[in-house]
């Protein structure tokens, strides 16, 4: 009497423990052969690092070389283009006549803006992917304790002398569990998108940059 109820449960817990563990792996199915980081939890194909040659093909510049904060002006425009919430038509007027005011020394300060802001922007991104590998391990972590507390509630259930409250405990903590999964799950999404977005507004802006030196 006291197991009968719940017999179709671990069924159900079992699925929805199956999906958590299906979701982690997911990326190993949609990312193409060869090595991949076992950590990353987006459906994104991850880039570990975008190269200046990917967004630039006007003037040479040497980032290791390129001083741009002893410039204030350079410095403080970087701080203002680099953040998403500035509007791209108003960041690409700003260069404009960034590029209008530097006279003579326009190459070379246009150069050091995109310096500044490739550098600030590669940090960036390089924050957002360390925090979505840490949100991936996680996920592993938690995909991992949900199949073994699934297991335990299965041997409880499969136990006629188990304790109804027991088996209702377990049930309890791997419902909560999947449940945990799947709105961290959720959640995570909106921030997958995020390195993306970073990539296209430096491109942007780089052209917008390269427009000014042409």
């Amino acid at each position: 009497m006291k197991t009968t109820p719940m017999r179709t449960v671990p069924d159900r817990l079992g699925i929805i423990a199956l999906g958590c563990l299906v979701a982690a792996g997911g990326v190993a199915r949609a990312a193409p052969p060869g090595p991949r980081d076992p950590d990353w939890p987006c459906q994104q194909i991850k880039v570990p690092e975008v190269s200046l040659a990917a967004i630039w093909s006007g003037p040479t510049l040497d980032l290791q070389q390129a001083n741009w904060k002893s410039d204030l002006e350079v410095a403080e425009l970087v701080q203002r283009l680099a953040p998403r919430r500035e509007p791209l038509d108003r960041a690409q007027a700003l260069i404009h006549g960034f590029a209008q005011q530097a006279g003579e020394q326009k190459q070379p300060r246009l150069l050091a803006l995109l310096a500044g802001l490739f550098t600030t922007l590669s940090a960036q991104r390089d924050s957002v992917l360390t925090g979505l590998d840490r949100f991936g391990r996680r996920q592993k972590e938690l995909a991992a304790q949900i199949r073994t507390d699934n297991e335990k509630l299965r041997t409880l259930q499969g136990n006629p002398a188990s304790d109804a409250n027991a088996v209702a405990q377990a049930t309890q903590q791997v419902t909560w569990e999947a449940a945990l999964f799947q709105d961290r799950r959720q959640a995570i999404s909106y921030a997958c998108d995020v390195p993306g977005k970073i990539e296209q507004r430096l491109f942007a802006l780089a052209h917008a940059i390269q427009q000014e030196t042409e």
